[in-house]
């Protein structure tokens, strides 16, 4: 055999040989809190965990809103914002529980991890790529067709500071969680509804609201949007790019704190 083989892995052997280490991050899953982070798994490793590992429980930490739209077979739905007061949870605070989202740029199931750890749990595990990162391994997801397929325009910062400037009474809706913290700041005149809590309190709007969603990085306005339009609200559209590009093209924003209802 060459030494160049030798010095090569395939990348099976790479993935057979991360399982085995599965058994050995339940065990030093206990020290998380002591981390910067949870232990972080990929996409192969979770699919091993659901298949070999029985007590594994793969949560979603997003709104129902976008777990309706997609989520990974065999997962359960559990808002972050819904921890404390869930009856989903285990008992058993050995039991493994896997939490992920919307990948890297979304916080909702770091979020989660750390609050599994508080509420002591000792197998906590963070799929940090989440869904882009199943999407590449090309594993099933669970999708509702309806929702996915609909259609949501894409504003330009231009085109929204013109309809808002045409038509003051359209409701700017920013659903970032509270905590956003990569961009403290918001448009002004914001209304914020995190997405989380979007499927309760909607029933506040006026039927006759014209609404616009905006985001940090259009990441859960076109969620938010399609849900309203399901609920016959008129939709003119998302910010595209988010808050992220308003900012970088030079539109203002204002503290976000001065924002708050």
């Amino acid at each position: 055999m060459s030494s160049t083989t030798n010095a090569c892995v395939s990348l099976n052997q790479h993935f057979l040989l991360r399982c085995l280490f599965i058994q050995m991050l339940s065990i030093t899953a206990v020290f998380a809190t002591e981390r910067e982070s949870p232990p972080i798994v990929t996409a192969p490793e979770v699919k091993h965990m659901l298949e070999n590992m029985s007590d594994s429980l793969l949560i979603h930490s997003l709104s129902e809103i976008e777990y309706r739209i997609q989520h990974i077979p065999g997962s359960i739905n559990i808002p972050v914002t819904e921890m404390d007061s869930t009856p989903l949870l285990p008992r058993n605070k050995q039991h493994r529980l896997i939490f992920y989202c919307m990948g890297d740029k979304c916080s909702y199931s770091e979020r989660a991890c750390h609050k599994a750890i508080d509420m002591g749990y000792e197998q906590v595990f963070w799929f940090r790529g989440g869904i882009p990162e199943w999407r590449r391994f090309n594993y099933p997801l669970k999708e509702e067709l309806r929702l996915k397929n609909m259609t949501v325009p894409k504003l330009s910062p231009v085109e929204v500071e013109h309809l808002l400037e045409a038509d003051p009474s359209i409701v700017l809706l920013d659903v970032r969680p509270l905590w956003w913290k990569d961009i403290p700041r918001a448009i002004a005149g914001s209304l914020f509804m995190p997405l989380v809590a979007l499927q309760k309190d909607y029933v506040q709007f006026v039927p006759l609201h014209t609404f616009i969603l905006v985001d940090g990085y259009m990441k859960q306005s076109p969620a938010a949007a399609k849900f309203l339009m399901t609920k016959n609200y008129h939709v003119l559209g998302v910010l595209k790019g988010g808050i992220g590009r308003w900012e970088k093209e030079g539109f203002p924003t204002v503290p976000k704190a001065a924002q708050q209802p």
